[in-house]
């Protein structure tokens, strides 16, 4: 990671409220209210598979209807995809030194899978060491949508493609990027931890044995750093005015 990106990730923790990102995370039926239910289902059933070298077609389709593919027909991988995620039950201690490799290992693999439902996937395979990546998140944090960045950390770019925003597999700054998403995403969970900043996960996650009460992973962080980022695209951005009065008010005291 450059001197520049290292800036940008060190300002995240003191500018935005994690707990409350976390909190207000939405997509479809999963809500921190409801339990996330969707997402607990599949990182119980992709990390089971990711561990028993199992993990294949019927998984990639089950994160494709996730994520709302429409037309899921194109998609097409081996039934168990040549890829070791785990030693024992612990993640392979080379995916943190090497994601990108990783990443690109997986995407070769699969048919109709490009750079954003590739790290999905991967996602809920290893939430303790990947968050997904996609044009939400480049937007805010990548280049591509001035309009919306916030925080100029990834060389990563969205494009308008097709009546739609697009991360490119062919640009050169991926997956190198992807390494750097993954950094930023543990060194933020890092830093949350050692100040005692508790995740508010839902008891279902806990009980399943998918987190520690109350400590950060990648995928949690990147959940709360998507909720952000999709209030910013959304515009005009009041949540944002709003967190940054909170953030202020309890350093000030005001009430």
């Amino acid at each position: 990671m450059e001197k520049h990106q290292r800036e940008q990730v060190d300002r995240l923790p003191g500018d935005l409220d994690f707990p409350a990102l976390y909190r207000g995370y939405a997509w479809k039926n999963d809500t921190w209210a409801k339990g996330f239910p969707d997402i607990l289902r599949l990182e119980q059933e992709v990390t089971a598979a990711a561990r028993g070298q199992v993990l294949g077609l019927d998984h990639v389709q089950k994160v494709a209807r996730w994520g709302g593919i429409p037309d899921r027909d194109r998609i097409h991988c081996a039934d168990r995809l040549s890829v070791t995620l785990y030693v024992g039950d612990a993640p392979a201690y080379w995916l943190v030194r090497e994601p990108e490799n990783t990443i690109r290992v997986v995407e070769r693999q699969i048919r109709g899978f490009g750079p954003t439902y590739t790290s999905k996937l991967l996602r809920f395979a290893v939430p303790q060491v990947f968050g997904a990546i996609d044009t939400r998140l480049v937007r805010v944090f990548g280049c591509g949508d001035p309009e919306k960045q916030r925080y100029p950390l990834l060389d990563l770019t969205a494009s308008p493609f097709g009546g739609r925003w697009a991360i490119l597999a062919a640009q050169p700054a991926w997956p190198g990027e992807y390494g750097t998403w993954t950094e930023t995403l543990q060194a933020i969970a890092c830093r949350l931890n050692r100040e005692e900043v508790c995740c508010p996960h839902p008891a279902g996650f806990v009980r399943a044995g998918l987190r520690s009460h109350g400590i950060w992973v990648a995928a949690d962080v990147e959940m709360a750093l998507f909720s952000y980022a999709s209030a910013v695209v959304r515009g005009p951005c009041k949540s944002e005015t709003r967190m940054r009065e909170q953030r202020e008010d309890s350093v000030t005291g005001v009430v």
